[in-house]
């Protein structure tokens, strides 16, 4: 009988540790390869690059041109800070407000008076702020000065006034919260008037020459049509964020980057810029370049736009901010250098500059909001950050008769040089101070601690 076959010997199976460790070993070596080929980098600081003073930048600065939201101007300005804040050694990244900012790309307006065989339609500029809207009603001539009182009794009325005392957004907010339904200025000022946006009224309210405005002041007393046709354009709009790779925003030092339409902005707010630089350099090789950010915000004129998307996106880091120090109009000595600072920051700043001068800045709008008016205001990239609260300090030195006007085309490069030393002051006085970083209040406000 023949013997059975016996089988052929056989490798025994690979164990599977001896097949994923190398494909383990493999993969971590790659992925720490990749890592550090992608880990973001702070760049080299270049030879002479913290020497460079404010007038050198406002020299360069000033050849840039306007920087209204979404203009050349603006895309240089972001440019040419990009590459200065590079220098320093500071890693910049862009960030892109999530919506694009409505820029007025038409504003007309036109006035038609009605009468029996002469009917007249005299021609306009709606001013900014105002919708595509029209009223009929009877025509009414304000005094340049009207108070409160000459006011009441007006309600439906369309009215006619020449150049106002003050802004004229202030004179348009009392005339449409009394009842007006809509308002024509005549353009007889003898300089050129403030830009001073409206708050997106519903009403038609525009401006008209000397010449039309003297054939509707004739028209007093008769029936009127006011039209406005408002088209505007969408524009990107950016915030420029400079620090070190590994710095935390323990302060930040902000300003805004863009002018009004129609002005060169040179004090609002070439002269913040100019001041954020200038702390950048003084920062750069020094301990507090870690432990702070420099921010350049976008559609700042259009209502704070970039501080409020800047604080909403970075809303955790906020959390352990010791302060945020703003710069807008800093380059003008309208009044002495000052500062509105929370209570805290206030005295790390007295004990820096024992003579510094105080202001309140006031609220962006008097108008009620039906209950829902915030006692946290203000009129600058600081708002958003007081209202997480945040503790800011705002330097300014005054609003200077070129205010949002054309004519603001110079500053003193050493005046914002000089606000900037003193931010660099309390930004290093508030990281020494004692502080306790703010804790969460829960959903109900209730757990704070």
């Amino acid at each position: 009988m023949p013997r059975p076959l016996r089988p052929l010997p056989t490798r025994p199976p690979v164990p599977a540790w001896k097949v994923l460790l190398p494909a383990l070993i493999a993969g971590g070596v790659g992925w720490g390869a990749w890592h550090a080929a992608t880990r973001p980098a702070n760049p080299p600081a270049q030879p002479g690059a913290q020497s460079v003073s404010a007038a050198q930048d406002w020299e360069t600065l000033r050849t840039l041109g306007p920087r209204e939201t979404g203009s050349a101007g603006n895309a240089r300005t972001l440019d040419w800070a990009q590459a200065q804040f590079e220098a320093l050694g500071y890693r910049v990244t862009r960030q892109a407000l999530p919506d694009r900012v409505p820029m007025p790309a038409q504003r007309e307006g036109t006035v038609h008076l009605g009468g029996p065989g002469d009917p007249q339609t005299l021609t306009g500029e709606a001013l900014i702020g105002t919708q595509t809207a029209g009223q009929t009603g009877t025509l009414v001539r304000l005094p340049p000065g009207v108070t409160d009182a000459q006011l009441e009794g007006l309600l439906g009325r369309l009215a006619v006034t020449t150049c106002p005392d003050g802004p004229w957004r202030d004179l348009t907010d009392r005339a449409l919260n009394a009842g007006i339904l809509g308002l024509v200025i005549v353009n007889d000022c003898p300089h050129p008037p403030a830009y001073s946006p409206l708050g997106n009224v519903a009403l038609p309210v525009l401006s008209v020459t000397p010449e039309a405005g003297r054939t509707l002041l004739a028209g007093v007393g008769r029936e009127v049509t006011f039209t406005t046709t408002v088209r505007t354009e969408d524009a990107p709009a950016w915030n420029l964020i400079a620090a070190r790779v590994e710095a935390t925003p323990d302060v930040l030092f902000g300003a805004h980057l863009d002018s009004v339409p129609g002005s060169p902005g040179a004090n609002d707010n070439a002269s913040g810029i100019l001041a954020v630089l200038h702390a950048a350099r003084q920062a750069a090789g020094t301990p507090l370049a870690g432990r702070a950010w420099f921010v350049l915000f976008g559609a700042e004129e259009q209502g704070l736009l970039g501080s409020r998307a800047f604080v909403h996106t970075h809303s955790y880091p906020l959390r352990d901010t010791r302060a945020m120090l703003n710069f807008d109009m800093v380059g003008v000595n309208a009044e002495s250098l000052s500062i509105d600072a929370h209570p805290e920051l206030l005295t790390l700043a007295r004990r820096v500059r024992p003579d510094l001068r105080t202001f309140r800045d006031a609220p962006a709008t008097t108008r009620e909001t039906f209950g829902r008016s915030s006692p946290v205001t203000g009129r600058s990239d600081y708002l958003p950050f007081k209202l997480v609260g945040v503790r800011t300090a705002f330097l300014h030195r005054g609003e200077d008769p070129h205010y949002h006007r054309p004519t603001d085309t110079t500053l003193n490069p050493a005046l914002a040089a000089d606000a900037a030393t003193l931010g660099v002051q309390i930004a290093r006085a508030a990281l020494d101070a004692p502080w306790t970083p703010r804790q969460s209040c829960g959903i109900t406000g209730r757990d704070c601690q």
